[in-house]
């Protein structure tokens, strides 16, 4: 598979060293510096959640900026159609001085297209699901509230009509990428999703339905362990491409030798390799004369519990009510609520004799990729589901975590999200409630409630922007805090 990416990589450096100066014509550059301030020593949740991995928990902090972006080339030809090919790259570079100290590098990309599909490599931020993008509490399987992933792609980024001039049209992706070290060390991503869209785009109602697949895959853990089964050393996880082939297909090793002697363990060589995880989603867009609604709603997979329906309560639903042509005033509003407390049943549900139950699916957690559904310590997917390094540790005091040594120990969850984007002369502002209850997980109980509140504001000036933020957090989950954020961005061409 390397050799894959490399030759990917060589092509996009030729293509642009043929290309010359013109892949370098209309770029964009961004540049912005600001603080981050709170009461507690803690950023607030809304302040930091879905930002890509960029802002610390830990405040205060001065942050430094800087971006460079082309985008394709949006101009017609003589034909009057959009030219088949086009280039463009990204590169965004984070600087954070204070109680934190690092240099972050959340984009940075090439990306070619032809016709309707777009093959990229690098680092890019991307939300995947179907979801209002802009207000949402954070889609659930790929939210944008960690670093994006570095992985070689290949897409149809925009629906496209396969079927009586528009009435079914589809779009997807397919990607493989490169997990950071922790417990696991060069283990990979497997990614892919595919959504269809029945409706003309000029129709007043359009019904959207997908599926996304990511598997955490390959590597070998950092420190070498003793399978509990067969009492053997565990020193690596299969990784060939036989295994590649049943990752992406998500069917099982079926290792008639329970892994003995294979050095991996057991429920690797006997199930599916790797850990499988992600959501089926169904949507419907209504398009009225001065605005457009837009309802859907994500179902949760793990592990088979969502084929028995066992688990069907949990999920994210949303409505979003979006103004058309508004120039001022509120322009969007969208209300949200996750649930994920069910998780198939309780252990004993697992362990009965109906094995059709499964239970206890503990999302975004594994026994084998110990760091969970994570990337550079934050939560690939929704914020709500909080790992343990960033909640308040007063919270857990007294809890067997050493017991149950899992990364998200709150990962059973009832929120209600309300959020509010608007502009007015010269300004843009957008903001957001959030209402947590937390059970904790079925092994390790716990009852907590939060609000988190957060507003902003951008004012957009003739030769540079003012963004402003006021946030907090009140409850058991996080410390309480108030807190937010004040910087200066430049946008110029």
């Amino acid at each position: 598979m390397p050799s894959i990416y490399k030759a990917i990589f060589l092509f996009f450096i030729s293509s642009s060293c043929v290309l010359g100066q013109s892949f370098f014509e209309k770029i964009k550059y961004q540049a912005e510096a600001g603080v981050y301030l709170s009461t507690s020593g803690k950023t607030p949740f809304l302040t930091r959640a879905n930002q890509y991995g960029i802002v610390p928990l830990e405040s205060s902090v001065v942050a430094i900026k800087g971006g460079i972006y082309k985008d394709y080339d949006s101009t017609f030809n003589s034909n009057n159609q959009l030219h088949k090919f086009g280039f463009g790259f990204g590169v965004n570079a984070i600087g954070n001085v204070g109680k934190v100290n690092e240099v972050l590098l959340p984009e940075a990309y090439l990306k070619v297209r032809y016709g309707a599909f777009e093959l990229s490599a690098g680092r890019k931020r991307e939300i995947i699901g179907l979801v209002d993008t802009v207000l949402t509490m954070g889609s659930y399987i790929w939210s944008g509230n960690a670093l994006p992933i570095p992985k070689v792609q290949i897409s149809i980024p925009n629906y496209v009509p396969i079927l009586g001039k528009g009435l079914l049209s589809i779009k997807g992706l397919y990607s493989d990428g490169f997990f950071d070290n922790g417990a696991i060390r060069n283990f990979y991503l497997h990614q892919k999703n595919l959504y269809a869209r029945i409706g003309k785009p000029n129709w007043k109602i359009k019904i959207y339905s997908g599926f996304n697949h990511q598997v955490q895959w390959g590597g070998k853990p950092a420190t070498p362990y003793i399978d509990k089964t067969t009492g053997l050393l565990v020193t690596t996880f299969p990784s060939d491409f036989n295994t590649y082939l049943k990752v992406v297909a998500g069917t099982s090793l079926n290792k008639g030798d329970n892994g003995v002697g294979t050095g991996i363990p057991v429920n690797e060589a006997m199930n599916r390799a790797g850990n499988h995880l992600g959501t089926i989603d169904i949507a419907t867009e209504i398009n009225f004369k001065k605005f457009d609604i837009f309802l859907y709603r994500q179902n949760i997979y793990e592990d088979g519990s969502l084929f028995y329906l066992n688990n069907i309560s949990d999920g994210l639903t949303g409505i979003s009510f979006r103004r058309k042509n508004a120039v001022k005033g509120i322009v969007r509003v969208c209300f949200e609520y996750l649930h994920t407390t069910n998780q198939g049943g309780s252990l004993q549900d697992r362990y009965d004799d109906i094995p059709q139950l499964r239970g206890a699916d503990n999302y975004f957690n594994n026994g084998v990729y110990t760091d969970g559904w994570t990337y550079g310590g934050n939560t690939i997917g929704t914020p709500l589901l909080t790992p343990i390094n960033s909640v308040d540790k007063k919270l857990l005091a007294n809890k067997d975590l050493e017991k149950y040594s899992t990364y998200y120990i709150l990962n059973r969850v009832e929120a209600f999200s309300l959020a509010i984007e608007g502009k007015g002369k010269n300004i843009n502002y957008y903001t957001k409630l959030i209402f947590n209850k937390n059970l904790g997980t079925y092994q390790v109980p716990i009852n907590a409630k939060q609000f988190s509140f957060l507003y902003k504001v951008k004012y957009n000036f003739p030769q540079f922007s003012l963004i402003s933020y006021l946030s907090f957090d009140e409850g058991t989950l996080f410390p309480s805090s108030l807190g937010g954020y004040l910087g200066i961005q430049r946008t110029f061409f």
